[in-house]
């Protein structure tokens, strides 16, 4: 009798909300799957300033390379992982997708960078004694380490000098 054929094929994994990198490493330590899992790390302002985070690209979803027939319940039973995805019938992903994402986002994780620092981005001030007064950045002084921002302060503009973790983008209201 033959061995059945092992047929490794991308799909797409729904996990659990902020699960995805722990069912990732599940999925390739204790499953030996191939896995693609990628991440980005972006500045978001929290009530201590400005903190960088790193989060899933996709949220909730993953993509395993698995034998459907032989690695199923396996895989459906993995810590983190809510089911596979699937449209219809077709739960495959097609191998040129997942290769194109691999390509363009060659790294593990992707570094977004501070659109705070932007020149000409609307930002707030988030210490200091100025905390909470609206400005524009002006340039970047990356030799100081400084951003050179414009406020409209009592009626006058003027120009001051900050930290860069002193400003986050002003949120849309």
């Amino acid at each position: 009798m033959t061995e059945p054929i092992e047929r490794l094929e991308w799909h797409c994994l729904r996990t659990q909300t902020k699960r995805e990198h722990i069912a990732a490493n599940i999925l390739s330590q204790q499953c030996k799957v191939e896995v693609f899992c990628p991440r980005v790390s972006q500045i978001k302002k929290t009530r201590t300033g400005k903190k960088r985070f790193t989060e899933a690209l996709f949220p909730s979803y993953i993509f395993a390379r698995f034998d459907y027939n032989s690695q199923f319940r396996h895989i459906i039973h993995t810590q983190g992982v809510v089911r596979i995805v699937s449209n219809g019938e077709r739960r495959v992903v097609p191998e040129a997708v997942v290769e194109g994402l691999k390509t363009s986002l060659p790294d593990a994780v992707i570094k977004a960078p501070d659109p705070s620092l932007e020149t000409g981005a609307e930002i707030e001030i988030l210490s200091g004694s100025l905390k909470g007064i609206d400005g524009k950045v002006l340039a970047c002084l990356p030799a100081e380490k400084r951003v050179e921002i414009l406020l409209d302060f009592l009626g006058r503009e003027i120009t001051i000098t900050l930290d860069p973790d002193a400003i986050i983008l002003k949120q849309k209201r």
